[in-house]
């Protein structure tokens, strides 16, 4: 649908988009099919549907937050997550971030999102979206020059936001 996000964030793309809500696919339901996508992109199998509807919890947390970073439930939710995977942040020996991880930090939602802490909030981290639609939230990477787009792709989404403002305004009586 759009350009990939760099290395460093195509986790959170490649997680969150598990889950193609335009459709109502989600390759993390049931625990069988999330073992498929899991060992398909090299993680552990879970052992129980408790941890799958888990991961598709914390996929949904940072979803809602590419959604609205600005909105404080979204990044109270989002640290929530981060906490029950990673502990306390520190220099390592490199001199950059790092965290050191819990008990639950082997799993892409934990990686996903040491990735948004460490990666999604600088320039490139920003133009990490989900799509306007609130039937679609795709998330996909902004490579415009202007970073200004809503769309995952303007063709489907955006194409069916235009129809329905211009219905809205032929179903309106002149003033």
């Amino acid at each position: 649908m759009s350009d990939e996000a760099p290395e460093k964030l195509r986790l959170v793309e490649d997680l969150c988009n598990s889950a193609t809500l335009l459709h109502g696919v989600d390759e993390l339901a049931p625990l069988a099919q999330a073992n498929e996508w899991l060992q398909r992109n090299g993680w552990p199998s879970l052992d129980s549907e408790q941890h799958a509807v888990r991961l598709r919890q914390e996929r949904e947390v940072i979803r809602g937050f590419l959604i609205d970073r600005s909105d404080p439930a979204a990044r109270h939710a989002l640290n929530a997550v981060f906490q029950q995977h990673w502990a306390a942040a520190h220099i390592d020996d490199a001199g950059r971030l790092a965290f050191s991880p819990t008990e639950y930090a082997v799993s892409p939602a934990g990686a996903a999102v040491e990735a948004l802490m460490l990666h999604g909030l600088d320039m490139s981290g920003q133009r990490l979206k989900a799509c306007a639609s609130e039937e679609c939230r795709w998330v996909f990477y902004d490579s415009s020059r202007s970073r200004n787009r809503t769309w995952c792709d303007m063709n489907i989404c955006g194409a069916r936001h235009k129809m329905r403002q211009y219905r809205a305004r032929l179903d309106t009586p002149p003033v």
